[in-house]
């Protein structure tokens, strides 16, 4: 992931983890964080993200800001994380009803944070370890669990089928350690069940006795074309201490087809901008699965390359391959020379010739696209939009705010959207981006939505309607930064703002949270 403003942003935004171990973050001063001016985030040397944001004073964050590069010494990569936060955000989904279990894990998701701005990685998985526990029950994290919560399963996200079919290759995975953790006397096992993407049909299952870091199993020595899913459980005699998710993908001639992708691309220079960098996103990710940087997103990887090959194949037939349809699409686009990553979302609801809402939602420092389709509440933004009947696009912050262009660029080349009904909302760096957005384009979003933003709003229409929201168990410093956010939006006299609270929630969990109040809001907005 990127630099990040939370912990939250760490595990769940996987584009800012280094996969390499030679990345680094820096910033220019802890205000960066929070809006003053441009930081940069680099990887092996290369600076990924710079932004210049809405000029403000100088917020007191230093001490918890100043942190550096401990980044290249992690040996957790970025895609270890990704699955971490969904294993996180899934342990909240099914216990936030009771407030006591939310106030219990407020304290290590927020100690989490901290160990995460201080590069110690170890650190934030046990403290996810702990919110987890502390979410299920009030009694104290036994050996079993902390040493469950210790291992980590690491498997190709892609194996060619003919490899399989051969035999000269098995899909195997290896365990790893998040964080030391000492071996319990009773011996817990390792179990797992793999199926099909959208199938509930057991394909196959397994189990490892006496797991440990090193140790090693086989999933599968064969295997039809396909997306699939495993799901792994740690279990103490007949008592689950764990549950996660993982994914991979079986593709038949794939290195012929990645080929392919990048010939059409080649050849086809001239073709329209969103469909070839959509082709070029497609071919470099397989390509980086190949070889074993996992993608930090659970996305199908067939799906991604049977689209790109639709794309290619319109190419050939000499016309655009896109026809809208509902569905969740990962694609890219170039805006001011800089690539644009996105995912696009369309509502079953949607019709050609009928103009559609659309919900711009820009993830915080640390994420990448995938985070409000992934992560945050597991998705809750998709839930809510397709109530509704509205479009999302989440995409890849990338430099002077050319993300927020390219999104609103591609989402109305791609969709006959409805310009007067243009939402913007943005988590913690998000949110910052969304003041500057805001400064920037001042009469296209209907309404905002801010989530625990950094940054300090500057000129903002008094027509445009903003929420902002913030959780009780926020960090003082952050929370302190955002309620000087919410002085200033006051002192411009909108006709429009509210300013909401959350008990029982942190930095990490507030989009989760304040997502229903947040499309509510955006659905009351009146016409500007």
């Amino acid at each position: 992931m990127r630099a990040s403003n939370l912990a939250n942003d760490c595990a769940a935004h996987p584009r800012q983890l280094d996969t390499s171990g030679r990345g680094f973050l820096s910033f220019r001063g802890v205000s960066d964080l929070l809006g003053a001016g441009a930081y940069s985030v680099h990887v092996a040397g290369k600076p990924l993200f710079f932004s210049k944001l809405p000029s403000m004073r100088t917020v007191g964050l230093l001490g918890i800001f100043l942190w550096v590069a401990a980044w290249s010494q992690s040996p957790i990569t970025r895609a270890d994380l990704a699955v971490r936060l969904i294993e996180m955000e899934t342990c909240w989904e099914a216990h936030r009803d009771s407030l006591e279990a939310r106030l219990r894990a407020t304290r290590p998701l927020s100690e989490g944070l901290t160990a995460f701005f201080s590069g110690r990685f170890d650190a934030l998985a046990r403290n996810l370890t702990l919110a987890c526990a502390a979410l299920r029950s009030d009694t104290p994290t036994t050996p079993e669990m902390l040493y469950a919560g210790a291992l980590g399963v690491r498997l190709p996200h892609v194996v060619e089928k003919e490899a399989l079919d051969k035999g000269e290759r098995v899909l195997r995975f290896q365990l790893f350690e998040f964080y030391n953790a000492e071996k319990p006397q009773m011996p817990l096992q390792l179990r797992w069940k793999i199926f099909r993407r959208g199938d509930t049909r057991l394909l196959r299952e397994g189990a490892l006795e006496n797991p440990e870091p090193g140790a090693a199993a086989t999933l599968l020595t064969q295997a039809a074309e396909g997306d699939y899913e495993v799901l792994f459980e740690i279990r103490q005699g007949e008592q689950p201490l764990r549950q996660w998710r993982q994914t991979f993908s079986v593709i038949a001639q794939l290195n012929a087809r990645i080929e392919a992708l990048s010939r059409a691309a080649e050849s086809h220079d001239d073709a329209d901008t969103i469909e070839r960098m959509t082709v070029l996103n497609a071919r470099d990710v397989l390509q980086n699965a190949q070889k074993g940087e996992s993608p930090e997103t659970f996305y199908p990887l067939l799906r991604l390359l049977q689209f790109a090959e639709r794309i290619a194949a319109g190419w050939e037939a000499g016309k655009s391959a896109w026809q809208p349809t509902p569905g969740d699409y990962w694609m890219a686009t170039l805006s001011r020379e800089r690539k644009v990553a996105f995912r696009l979302f369309i509502p079953k609801q949607f019709k050609p010739n009928q103009p559609i809402p659309v919900v711009i939602a820009l993830h915080g420092a640390g994420g990448n696209e995938h985070l409000f389709f992934e992560g945050y509440g597991l998705g809750i933004v998709l839930k809510e939009a397709e109530k509704r009947g509205w479009a999302v696009i989440a995409p890849r912050a990338e430099i002077s705010l050319a993300h927020i262009r390219g999104a609103l660029e591609a989402v109305e080349k791609l969709l006959p959207v409805d310009p007067k009904r243009i939402y913007l909302m943005g988590h913690s760096m998000g949110g910052a981006h969304s003041f500057a957005a805001i400064a920037q384009f001042p009469d296209r979003f209907r309404a905002v939505v801010i989530f625990a933003g950094a940054g300090q709003p500057t000129q903002v229409p008094t027509d445009l309607p903003i929420l902002m929201t913030v959780g009780e168990q926020e960090l003082g410093m952050l929370k302190n930064n955002i309620e000087n956010a919410h002085r200033r939006l006051q002192g411009l006299n909108l006709k429009t703002l509210e300013y909401k609270k959350y008990d029982g929630c942190d930095h990490l969990m507030i989009v989760r949270e304040a997502m229903p109040d947040a499309f509510a809001f955006l659905e009351r907005a009146p016409t500007r």
